[in-house]
């Protein structure tokens, strides 16, 4: 065995190479895209997004002369469009119905709507949609026209519903209030337009909108007055409003917002939602470019970026875009992670044809690579160390019963620890409250159940798997029941517990989401070939101790960072009701204080007593009594557990929630890694997320044992029992190594093609027969009576039951592991007496015999 204090070494020694330097990266990047071919560029054009290319259509400029030098305005009506960066923009056979700008555009269901707008023969009212497939766009106008004709308005996409503000019904019109909006979910035939509840600001034009957690926002836009001479002069607004659409979007109510610092008439529309608090409008039209009436001197607008922070509802400053590359009169698309910014005004009546894009990515950089290849290379190294002991099938599947209790223990608490949770927890705690914590404290109640009335079974009947002991009190067909059940539940979760965490980390590294599954397969699957069980157990150790001490330095270096630290941090987090533990309500449709403690001990029931990834690490230690302390050691790091990942979820609130200038992951599932990224120092954040690297690799090493362990234990050797141990041991890494090239390419393809939910149904349904295998084993122990025939119908009954009630109630889901075991037992035991000669041997075999005999 790895004694504690090298592991503490091993850690200790990377912390300590880490201390390179206190820099972050820069939140913000801009970057430019390739340039659209038109040496001129446009102003006021359409932008989108459809099955993944951008579309850019319309706008207008002056291609001859400036207009101070009597050029004149042309309209167009081309079509571009850009599938990727190295390719560059191409040009569409397809041309808009007629030359068009200064409309709104917004993308759904991967259309890009086209609305409104103006040409040189005025404003007009109709309705496209473009849909882009292998180089040809598909233009559809069957659509409701606008109640009026209109251009210069605002709008933006809001949960399928388009709303429209302001804009001028003709080019000698002083603006609107109107507010309009058109439900893009129905069928064009059922679509209408729909007059919303009154704009509470004056009149407007050129407004910037913004879609940010399902509400709409309004910034800004000139207010146009008739003057003496029969124009129109433009006055500058800086109010700001959003629509909380309500249950239904026509039933919504208008809020004013704090005023803005400064005016941002014009600027890119829709505006930025970034993260989970933040509306970016980068540039705009501001008081003090206004003022310059020479267009042929004009310095350009503003390059400053505004933020809204909508939690607190505070203005912030973030900064200036790179020189030169403020534009107005420009429509906005979020493509491939980049707000994009086509073309656009960069003075009065000059458009420029270059195209930028905005992305919050933070580098990772080569100390936080050289971190994660370092640690990468110490589980392979382990791997190698532990490769010469794994001679047996005993060693390869059990570690020979050498393993320290305190280090299964902290497997158990690894092993349910997985990435996913990791970064859930903190997520969860963050946009809601502590009252998942309560379902945690469950494993004070389970662990004493688990040492008293299950670990006999597992510990003296001598063996590999908990399968085994089904057959030993039911018969094989209990046994390979229980097996295939297991076998097919990790074979359908392995996919998905390695791409979900590899989604979020590649977003954070820039690394390719294939290499990224591919490193944690390869590895993965490298050391659990060499070293069995112990090297999962010693990289699950190393793992723990990396999480843990990550999560610990994370909230140290929030509160380093939050005006008043603590004191602060308590004074939000109750007003904002962070703290919220209990919730007295009997809603059974919310998680509420009884449906997490009745959930949550079965669902700890369902893990401890039928999950053989964790009942195997019971058998790696020496003896029983040191397989109660490892439970035990699960059970106590279960509450710094819950202070760590509970406490950081609601001081990286506070930390966003006090500093509005930091932005957070635009993803909220890569909230914790990506506050990681960029505000650890450069090297932990690396050892940080090579420890959700290794979290995830954890959860698949796992996997591949225990289902090797359960393939060769319960199955093959049913079928050829006749092969020597050392042929056991072949074929044991051959399953191993098989089993980690499937779950490498099963997440592979997930990350390629639209197959995820099929997983998500697949993994539930398994999940549910999970659910009844657990009151298998309760029949198992506690009931003579229980027989093979029984316990049967009551597996399948039980999961029949616990997909129908999630299908057709609203229950809440933390609720289906005890409806799964209650209603297994139940059946289970009235088919046990219904038929009588159904196979059973209780005697040995039961709780009762513990009690009789004291022993087996």
């Amino acid at each position: 065995m790895i004694p504690f204090r090298s592991i503490l070494k091993i850690t200790f020694l990377l912390l300590n190479y880490l201390l390179v330097s206190n820099l972050t990266a820069k939140e913000i990047q801009w970057k430019e895209l390739p340039t659209i071919p038109d040496k001129e560029g446009f102003a006021g054009m359409f932008a989108g997004v459809s099955n993944g290319t951008l579309l850019v259509a319309g706008g207008a400029n002056f291609p001859d002369k400036r207009p101070w030098e009597g050029g004149k305005k042309v309209w167009y009506d081309h079509i571009y469009f850009l599938e990727n960066q190295d390719k560059g923009w191409q040009v569409a056979r397809q041309k808009l119905p007629r030359p068009l700008a200064y409309g709104i555009s917004v993308s759904f269901n991967n259309k890009i709507w086209v609305i409104g707008g103006n040409g040189a023969q005025g404003h007009y009212d109709k309705v496209y949609s473009l849909s882009y497939q292998n180089g040809e766009i598909n233009i559809e106008s069957n659509y409701p026209s606008l109640p009026v004709t209109l251009a210069n308005m605002t709008g933006a996409v809001v949960d399928g519903v388009v709303y429209i503000q302001g804009g001028q019904v003709s080019p000698e019109g002083i603006g609107e209030t109107a507010f309009f909006m058109l439900d893009l979910n129905k069928a064009p035939s059922a679509m209408k337009w729909v007059n919303g509840p009154a704009f509470p600001g004056i009149s407007r034009i050129q407004a910037v909108a913004a879609s940010h957690n399902g509400v709409f926002y309004l910034f800004s836009g000139f207010h146009l007055l008739k003057n003496e001479d029969g124009g129109l002069d433009r006055q500058l607004l800086t109010d700001a409003y959003r629509y909380f659409p309500g249950d239904s979007s026509v039933q919504g109510k208008w809020e004013q917002l704090q005023d803005l610092p400064r005016g941002v008439a014009a600027a890119p529309s829709p505006a930025f939602s970034l993260g989970n608090s933040h509306i970016l409008i980068p540039g705009g039209l501001d008081q003090k470019t206004l003022l310059h009436t020479n267009p042929s001197s004009h310095p350009g607008f503003s390059d400053k970026m505004l933020a809204y922070h909508s939690k607190a509802e505070a203005w912030v400053e973030m900064g200036d875009m790179p020189a030169g590359s403020s534009r107005v009169t420009a429509p906005t698309a979020f493509w491939k992670g980049y707000w994009v910014v086509p073309n656009g005004e960069k003075g009065p009546g000059v458009r420029s044809p270059k195209v930028m894009g905005m992305e919050t990515q933070n580098a990772f950089g080569w100390a936080n690579w050289t971190t994660l290849g370092i640690y990468l290379c110490v589980m392979l190294g382990i791997g190698f160390y532990f490769s010469k002991r794994e001679n047996t099938t005993d060693e390869y599947f059990l570690a020979g019963g050498r393993i320290p209790w305190w280090a299964a223990g902290l497997s158990i608490y690894g092993t349910q620890l997985s990435a996913i949770t990791f970064m859930a927890i903190p997520v969860i705690v963050y946009a809601t409250n502590w009252r998942l914590a309560m379902g945690s404290f469950m494993i004070f109640a389970i662990v004493p159940v688990i040492i008293q009335y299950y670990l006999p079974f597992f510990r003296r009947l001598n063996i590999t798997t908990a399968y085994q002991y089904l057959e030993l009190r039911f018969n094989i067909h209990v046994r390979l029941l229980g097996s295939l059940t297991f076998i097919f539940l990790q074979l359908a979760r392995m996919g998905v517990v390695v791409y979900l965490p590899a989604i979020a980390i590649a977003s954070v590294t820039g690394m390719d989401i294939l290499l990224c599954i591919g490193i944690m397969g390869l590895f993965s699957t490298v050391y659990t070939v060499m070293g069995g069980m112990e090297a999962v157990i010693w990289t699950d150790v190393i793992q723990v101790l990396v999480l843990l001490g990550g999560a610990l330095l994370s909230i140290f270096i929030a509160i380093a960072n939050i005006d008043g630290g603590m004191e602060t941090i308590i004074q939000v987090a109750i007003e904002q009701q962070k703290f919220k533990l209990i919730d007295w309500s009997w809603d059974y449709t919310q998680l509420v204080f009884w449906v997490a403690i009745i959930g949550f001990f079965f669902l700890n029931l369902i893990s401890y007593t039928s999950d053989q990834v964790v009942i195997q690490r019971y058998l790696t230690v020496k003896n029983e009594d040191e397989a109660a302390k490892s439970l035990w050691t699960n059970g106590i790091i279960t509450l710094p557990g819950i202070l760590l990942f509970f406490g950081l979820g609601t001081v990286l609130y506070v930390f966003y929630y006090s500093n509005p200038d930091k932005i957070g992951s635009i993803n909220p599932e890569e909230l914790l890694p990506y506050y990681i990224v960029a505000e650890l120092p450069i090297g932990i954040a690396g050892l940080v997320i090579a420890g959700i690297f290794a979290a995830s690799m954890s959860s698949l090493d796992s996997s591949m044992n225990s289902i090797s362990t359960a393939y060769i234990t319960d199955i093959h050797k049913f079928f050829n029992p006749k092969l020597v141990d050392r042929e056991y041991l072949k074929l044991a890494k051959i399953v191993t190594v098989v089993m980690g090239v499937f779950g490498t390419l099963t997440a592979m393809w997930i990350a390629v093609s639209e197959v995820g939910f099929i997983f998500d149904l697949f993994q539930k349904l398994l999940g549910m027969i999970g659910g009844s295998l657990a009151g298998v084993f309760v029949l198992a122990i506690f009931s003579q009576k229980a027989n093979a025939t029984g316990v049967i119908i009551g597996t399948i009954s039980g999961a029949l039951i616990t997909f129908l009630v999630s299908r057709y109630t609203e229950v809440n889901g933390y609720l289906y592991g005890a409806i799964g075991v209650l209603s297994c037992v139940l059946i289970g035991y009235t088919f046990s007496l219904l038929f009588p000669k159904g196979k059973s041997q209780p005697h040995g075999f039961t709780y009762k015999s513990i009690v009789k005999k004291g022993s087996f």
